[in-house]
């Protein structure tokens, strides 16, 4: 049976920031919070500096709690952040270590933005870029490559890549075979196709080294990789 696709690594490396880790609106919603007035008319690099102003006038953990609580959604305590600002103060990495996973990408942009403020007292935090060319070798497969990528389908597509002992597999083995997979949200923080053509694309990648570094050596495989099941959709 022919398999869906062929995959190309092309580059995998260490960065500091990725796409869309915060907007300019949720920098003013920060401000708000603050109290700062007469910011609804900054952008760009002025909100920023701004903001970093206004958060170096805290002490730095009343301003590490105060940008995770306005990043992290409210089910998040106040217990479970201020756990959060201890191991950013200790220079551990919450932003790969807090239990739900689905945090994580949420964490490292908190945790970007805490660095930026106060590059003395918090860790820089590091994530990884992973570039592949995804090559549809059934017809079906190609409609995949033509609608944003699910993070599950991309998650499918890395552990097509690694071996069975990769923590992916190890941790999420049923997942990965199943049809629904919540979690690979945290797996996968941003995942893009471009340079798309009739049975290609290249899609980049945005996840922490936690998931990524299993991939460092991989050159070119093949993937059986599909999407998650609608949920109002029966299994068969």
């Amino acid at each position: 049976m022919l398999v869906p696709f062929n995959v190309k690594v092309l580059s995998l490396k260490k960065i500091y920031d990725m796409p869309g880790t915060w907007s300019d609106d949720e920098y003013r919603q920060i401000l708000v919070e603050l109290e700062i007035e007469d910011s609804a008319e900054l952008a760009g690099k002025d909100l920023f500096e701004i903001l970093l102003m206004a958060l170096q006038d805290l002490d730095p953990e009343d301003a590490a709690d105060r940008v995770l609580a306005s990043k992290l959604p409210p089910r998040v305590s106040p217990g479970a952040r201020q756990n959060i600002v201890q191991d950013l103060v200790d220079g551990q990495r919450p932003w790969e270590d807090v239990a739900d996973i689905t945090l994580h990408p949420r964490v490292f942009a908190a945790s970007l933005l805490l660095y930026q403020a106060f590059p003395r007292l918090f860790p820089r935090p590091a994530l990884m870029q992973l570039v592949m060319h995804m090559q549809s070798l059934k017809p079906e497969s190609r409609e995949l490559m033509n609608r944003p990528p699910e993070a599950a389908f991309v998650t499918r597509v890395l552990a097509d890549g690694m071996d069975a002992e990769s923590i992916l597999e190890r941790l999420f083995d049923e997942q990965l075979a199943a049809h629904s997979f919540p979690e690979a949200t945290g797996v996968i923080w941003l995942a893009e196709f471009s340079e798309q053509d009739e049975n290609s694309a290249r899609l980049t990648v945005y996840s922490s080294e936690h998931w990524l570094e299993d991939m460092d050596g991989v050159s070119e495989f093949q993937s059986r990789a599909y999407n998650d099941r609608p949920p109002d959709e029966d299994e068969d």
